[in-house]
This record gives C-alpha cells, sequence and structure tokens, in this order.
C-alpha cells in the first residue's frame, strides 16, 4: 500500500484541516524535494525515469497536504510541470522526429540549482569550522561513539521519510473499540522534550513509542516540526538518507 494510499484512509486526516497549521519559514522547495528523491534512488540526472518521480513525488506532496504545511504553490506547479512531462512522453512519436526531450528544461534547471546547493553547503561547512574554531557553540551534546558519529544534517525531507515509512508501519494496526484521545501539540512537545533530556537523543520513532497509534504520530511529527521551526531541535545522520537522530538543541 502507498502512503497516497494510506493518507486516504486516516481517519484522522481531516482533523488538522482547520485546526492546526504549520509553517516552516525554511522549508526546501521542489526541486530540493527533486533532488532529495533523485539522490536517494541513485538515479541519473541526465535519465530520470519520470513516471516513478512523479509518483513518489506527488505521495510526498499529499503527506504536506495531510498535514496542512503551508506549502508554496510552487510544489503544485512542479507536481503539473511532471504531470505534462510525463504525458508528453507516453504520446507516440514519428521516428523521424529529433524535437527536444520533454525533460531536457527540468533536467538543466535541476543541474543548475544543484551547483548553487552545492556552493552554498561548501560555505555552510566553512561557517561550521570556523564557529568550532573560535568555540562559539557547544557540540560536546554530540559526542557519541566513534563508529557510529551522527554529524551529518538531515533534511525535512528525511523527516518526511521516516514519517512515511511510520505510517507504512503502521497500515495493519486493527482497533477493535472506539475511543477518542485527546493529543495536543503542546503535550507531544513536553514528550519530546523529556525523551531528549533523558535519552541524550532519539530517533523519530522512539519519539512516539509511548502510544504508537497514527493519531499520535501525526502529532509528534508536527511537533517536531514546530519545534525545528524555533531551532529548538537538532536532525543528525551518520550517512545521506540514513536514520536521523534528533537532540535538543543546546545552544539555543
Amino acid at each position: 500500500m502507498t502512503a497516497e494510499e494510506l493518507l486516504k484512509i486516516n481517519p484522522y486526516s481531516g482533523e488538522f484541516e482547520d485546526t492546526y497549521e504549520v509553517k516552516l519559514e525554511k522549508f526546501e522547495g521542489p526541486l530540493d524535494l527533486l533532488l532529495y528523491l533523485i539522490k536517494k534512488d541513485e538515479i541519473d540526472i541526465y535519465d530520470i525515469p519520470v513516471a516513478r518521480i512523479t509518483r513518489q513525488y506527488l505521495e510526498y506532496v499529499e503527506i504536506m497536504k495531510m498535514l496542512n504545511l503551508d506549502i508554496a504553490g510552487e510544489f503544485i506547479l512542479m507536481a503539473a510541470t511532471l504531470i505534462n512531462i510525463k504525458s508528453r512522453m507516453l504520446l507516440p512519436k514519428p521516428e523521424e522526429d529529433e524535437s527536444e526531450d520533454p525533460r531536457e528544461a527540468l533536467i538543466m534547471a535541476l543541474l543548475e540549482y544543484e551547483k548553487f546547493k552545492q556552493a552554498s553547503e561548501v560555505l555552510r561547512e566553512k561557517e561550521s569550522a570556523e564557529q568550532q574554531f573560535l568555540r562559539r557553540k557547544d557540540y560536546s551534546f554530540l559526542d557519541l561513539a566513534p563508529e557510529e558519529t551522527f554529524t551529518l544534517e538531515a533534511t525535512i525531507f528525511d523527516l518526511m521519510k521516516a514519517f512515511k515509512e511510520a505510517l507504512e508501519n503502521l497500515e495493519n494496526d486493527i482497533y477493535h473499540t472506539v475511543r477518542t484521545e485527546d493529543v495536543n501539540i503542546e503535550e507531544r512537545v513536553e514528550v519530546i522534550e523529556r525523551i531528549l533530556s533523558e535519552r541524550g537523543q532519539a530517533t523519530f520513532q522512539e519519539l512516539y513509542s509511548d502510544s504508537p497509534n497514527r493519531l499520535v504520530l501525526i502529532v509528534t511529527f508536527l511537533a517536531i516540526l514546530e519545534m525545528i521551526k524555533l531551532n529548538r531541535l537538532v536532525l543528525r545522520q551518520a550517512i545521506p538518507f540514513g536514520p536521523i537522530r534528533i537532540y535538543l538543541n543546546k545552544n539555543e
């Protein structure tokens, strides 16, 4: 079952539409999401399987819509662009037709964007190195075993990937009794802070393990997003696209 199908049967999906909205000032754009999907599956950027990428991209957009994230219209525009490219590639072409690849403009945009993104990451690494040299910040809370040091910064999309996997793991849950649960963002923030204060760090799954059901999963994810916006959490990975470790930002 896909994430999109899970969201359709989620009994709580409409519960947040008129009650809570998450706004992230630094939420990555659609090109970031496309690059994330391409690199995660080790796809050749010059030969993008549009149908597959479009399906994955739409799954992430559906998750954003379900959680009522304040996503910009550019995400929807990119979805329409991908669907348009997919449709053009499905149309039969005469053998003598040497028209340009429908993906060409998208590939060029991705390559150009990746170039600037890599440059910004180099500058950020230099800034981080300078901060450590000048001892302006305390990174002792990231002191882990040398064989598994989580030093790479995870992205919002890495966190959404963990959320998507958690939804899929809950797909076989069966509830025989109907009960209401009073779960809100503020309470989950307190739970997250308590767990991280006691353990030092935790996986996303561990932050809702006290009550592993779909509603608590969703509210926990929203609470994490709110804490990220307030710069109260640090997300780290040992390897790109690997498991995420979440820490309290003790520099705040």
